[in-house]
């Protein structure tokens, strides 16, 4: 059991991997849970807060649904979006 996790623009230079197949160790997991299997990317969203980046889990934003307690299960993909700046 495994699910996908993708990460984008400076997210890819910061850890050098842009995709990681994750297994899951029980049927469903807490996205906290399966940070503390990422430990790079764990440490980038603490550094600059986890509410500065924008993370997916299929397509919904994981604050909309139960935020770092949001359930995941295998076959679902979780897309990870860093701050975005400009002028």
């Amino acid at each position: 059991m495994s699910v996908e996790v993708r990460v984008y623009v400076t997210l890819r230079e910061k850890l050098g991997w842009k995709s990681k197949m994750v297994g899951l160790k029980r049927e469903r997991m807490k996205f906290s849970e399966l940070l503390d299997e990422l430990k790079d990317l764990k440490k980038v969203l603490e550094d600059f807060g986890y509410e500065n980046f924008m993370i997916l889990l299929n397509g919904r934003n994981i604050r909309l649904l139960n935020w770092l307690d949001t359930e995941i299960k295998e076959g679902d993909f979780i897309d990870i979006f860093p701050p975005a700046g400009g002028g």
